[in-house]
């Protein structure tokens, strides 16, 4: 909330859950043309157990993590977001962290590694992100770990939503492997593919090759 003097007065979160959260502009007046601007962003509460833990629990254990954070940008939008109709608001950009393929930056891994992704869908659309050759695993969201967590290929995030998704890598990959991560519906820039939502799981071998 703005103060008198336009400065924005602190937040302060106590007893938070472990989990994935975003911050955004939220349900205000103006809160959708806000978040289309860019107004959010991910905030990780790391558990008692340690930062390699999604939650408290042993079986959430992980080698690496990556935060995805999935939006949209509507060039006639961003040419006058002041009173731009919201109601024609229709994306030609799709991105991960800020950029789109082929400037994503790729998921680094090894070989028998357990990989925690972390969607935050800070879009006003929703996104149906897959993995090509992997599964993954969705083990919670919203900061809640699910009692009976599931697999899928491809999962839909929806805007202000955050997802977990655990992917175990195979021992076996024997060379340098990548894995697409993609959105499925939007990969592409302006009609342009390929592109939008496009990234990679790059997986090295465990031990160097005889």
């Amino acid at each position: 909330p703005a103060g008198g003097d336009n400065t924005l007065a602190p937040y302060s979160l106590l007893n938070v859950q472990p989990g994935t959260y975003m911050y955004e502009a939220g349900l205000t007046t103006n809160g959708a043309r806000q978040v289309a601007m860019g107004m959010f962003g991910a905030l990780i509460v790391r558990p008692a157990l340690g930062a390699g833990y999604a939650y408290n629990d042993a079986g959430t254990a992980f080698n690496t993590e990556a935060i995805l954070v999935l939006s949209e940008i509507d060039p006639a939008f961003n040419a006058n977001p002041a009173t731009f109709d919201m109601t024609l608001y229709a994306p030609k950009y799709f991105l991960i962290n800020g950029k789109a393929y082929p400037d994503t930056a790729e998921i680094p891994a090894v070989a028998g590694d357990k990989v925690l992704i972390r969607y935050l869908d800070g879009g006003l659309q929703s996104h149906s992100m897959g993995l090509l050759g992997l599964g993954q695993t969705i083990i919670g969201g919203g900061g809640s770990q699910l009692a009976h967590p599931y697999s899928i290929v491809n999962e839909i995030v929806s805007p202000g939503q955050t997802l977990e998704a655990m992917v175990t890598i195979p021992m076996t990959v024997s060379t340098v492997t990548k894995y697409p991560l993609f959105e499925a519906i939007h990969m592409d820039n302006n009609g342009l593919s390929f592109g939008g939502m496009i990234t990679f799981i790059t997986v090295a071998p465990n031990t160097p090759p005889v």
